[in-house]
């Protein structure tokens, strides 16, 4: 039985790397151009909007820094399931480390838990004054990858090609075969290896380039991957408790 056992694993080598588990640390590079009309005409139905609301809001996007900025993202994966814990950017910008409740520390970020298996994602936010961080879930949408047949090198793994195009979103990825995961950095997964680079034009509310460079890669886990805690609500609900701050008349403070 022994044999027989190491037979068909040899006879597919995947299945001896379906555990496959680590760490990679991601240098994320992003250019974001925001439009003001999209984005207030695309606003969760039901929130109260006064014109010193407006006004303020206004201000907001005016002192949106408008060139790139790069995080570091360490991507925690174990087969279908990821965790990322992504930094904040570090810019002579005030406004990349406000929020309207006030100031908070510049080198803490969103943590986001992936499953792209059950195709849900759970993510909390950086506490902003809150006893307890709020955590929101949403839906993960499979991408049609195509894959193409180039390939190359990254930190010393052999990479394949993979691009993936829609009216909203354009991207090419380099991912790792020999690295059985279908996990990826935010919904960039359900490719047959995991993605070590990705350039990715996203065009919705307002327009996002995106770059995704792995810098390191590391082997094992020293903790299981699970979901964050906190108090759940909607994006809905979340967009709405900070309309209510706005409103409360809290400030913009650097």
């Amino acid at each position: 039985m022994r044999y027989l056992i190491l037979y068909f694993a040899f006879l597919n080598p995947i299945t001896l790397l379906a555990q496959s588990e680590g760490t990679v640390e991601y240098s994320v590079t992003t250019e974001m151009k925001v439009d003001f009309e999209t984005v207030m005409a695309n606003l969760p139905e039901g929130i109260p909007l006064d014109s010193a609301m407006i006004a303020r809001m206004v201000q907001t996007f005016q002192n949106m820094p408008s060139q790139q900025f790069t995080v570091t993202l360490l991507l925690h994966y174990s087969g279908a399931q990821a965790l990322t814990e992504r930094g904040r950017p570090n810019l002579s910008n005030p406004f990349a480390n406000i929020s309207p409740f006030g100031s908070f520390d510049n080198s803490t970020g969103m943590t986001k838990f992936l499953d792209f298996e059950e195709q849900t994602s759970i993510t909390r936010i950086t506490n902003m004054g809150e006893s307890v961080p709020y955590v929101i879930s949403g839906e993960l949408q499979e991408l049609d990858w195509v894959l193409v047949d180039v390939d190359s090198t990254i930190l010393g793994h052999a990479v394949k090609k993979a691009e993936f195009i829609s009216d909203s979103l354009e991207v090419v990825a380099w991912y790792a075969p020999g690295i059985a995961s279908t996990a990826g950095p935010d919904q960039f997964g359900y490719l047959p290896g995991l993605p070590l680079s990705i350039d990715a034009m996203i065009s919705r509310d307002s327009s996002v380039k995106m770059s995704f460079v792995a810098k390191s890669l590391t082997e094992g886990l020293g903790e299981p991957i699970t979901p964050p805690i906190g108090i759940s609500v909607t994006e809905e609900e979340y967009m709405k408790i900070m309309m209510e701050k706005l409103d409360e008349g809290v400030q913009f403070v650097p």
